[in-house]
C-alpha cells in the first residue's frame, strides 16, 4: 500500500460519524486485521493503516487539520509516533480499559518500540489476565527483543487460556526454534497444524526445524505442503 488512502475510507465512516461510531468501527477492523489473528501477508500493513486512521479521526484537533488539508496537513504537523499515541492520551484514554492498553501497545509495537509496548500489554494483562490475545501480543514483542525464554512463558499463558490458539502454538515454536530446541519446536508446530491443517506458516516452520535436525526428506514434505497452501504467495 504505497499511497495513503483517505482515512474515512480506511475506517468505513464519514466526516459526520459520531465518535462512538468511529470507535466501534475501529475496534471491529482492528480485531479483523490484527496480525495475531489474520495470517495474510499484508495484514500487518492493514492494521497499521487502520490504527493510524483512527488516531487521527478520533482526535478533534488532528481531525480538523485532516479535514482541511488532508494527509499533507497531518503529516507535516505530527510525527508518526505522535499520530499513533495521540489517541491514547488525555480524555481519549481510559486507564481501566484493557482494550485501550492493548491498542496503545499495538501502536508502539508497529513503531518498533517493543519495550514500551510490553509495558502497555502488562497493564492490559493486569486488568484482563484471561485475554489470550494480549499474552500473545506481549510474547511477540519479547520475541523481537530476542527474549525467547520470556516469550515462551507468555505463549504458554495464551495457550493455557485457549489451547486451540494455533497462532500461539506456531509462535511458541518459533521461539523454541531460535533457542535451538528443534524437537520441542516441532511439537508446537504439530499442535498448530492439528488445530489448523491449512496453516502454511506452521508447515513451513516445521520444515525449518526438521531441516536443522538434518531430516531433509521430512523437511521437503513440509515445505511442499506449505507451498500448496500458498506460503510465500
Amino acid at each position: 500500500m504505497s499511497a495513503k488512502r483517505d482515512y474515512y475510507d480506511v475506517l468505513g465512516v464519514t466526516k459526520t460519524s459520531s465518535h462512538y461510531e468511529v470507535k466501534q468501527q475501529y475496534r471491529k477492523l482492528a480485531l479483523k486485521f490484527h496480525p495475531d489473528r489474520n495470517q495474510y501477508l499484508d495484514a500487518g500493513e492493514h492494521f497499521k493503516e487502520i490504527s493510524e486512521a483512527y488516531a487521527v479521526i478520533s482526535n478533534p484537533d488532528k481531525k480538523q487539520v485532516y479535514d482541511q488539508h488532508g494527509h499533507t496537513g497531518v503529516d507535516g504537523r505530527y510525527s508518526s509516533a505522535d499520530i499513533f499515541q495521540g489517541a491514547q492520551r488525555g480524555d481519549e484514554f481510559d486507564s481501566n480499559d484493557a482494550w485501550g492498553w492493548r491498542n496503545k501497545g499495538g501502536a508502539l509495537y508497529f513503531l518498533d518500540k517493543y519495550d514500551e509496548a510490553i509495558t502497555c500489554y502488562d497493564q492490559a494483562i493486569k486488568i484482563d489476565p484471561n485475554n489470550p490475545v494480549v499474552w500473545n501480543n506481549k510474547a511477540l514483542a519479547l520475541y523481537f527483543l530476542g527474549k525467547y525464554d520470556e516469550a515462551i512463558i507468555s505463549y504458554d499463558q495464551a495457550i493455557k487460556i485457549d489451547p486451540r490458539d494455533a497462532d500461539a502454538w506456531n509462535n511458541k515454536g518459533n521461539s523454541l526454534n531460535f533457542l535451538g530446541k528443534y524437537d520441542e519446536a516441532i511439537i508446537s508446530y504439530d499442535q498448530a497444524i492439528k488445530i489448523d491443517p491449512r496453516d502454511a506458516d506452521a508447515w513451513n516452520n516445521k520444515g525449518n526445524s526438521l531441516n536443522f535436525l538434518g531430516n531433509d526428506d521430512e523437511a521437503k514434505k513440509c515445505y511442499a505442503r506449505s507451498r500448496e497452501l500458498g506460503y510465500g504467495s
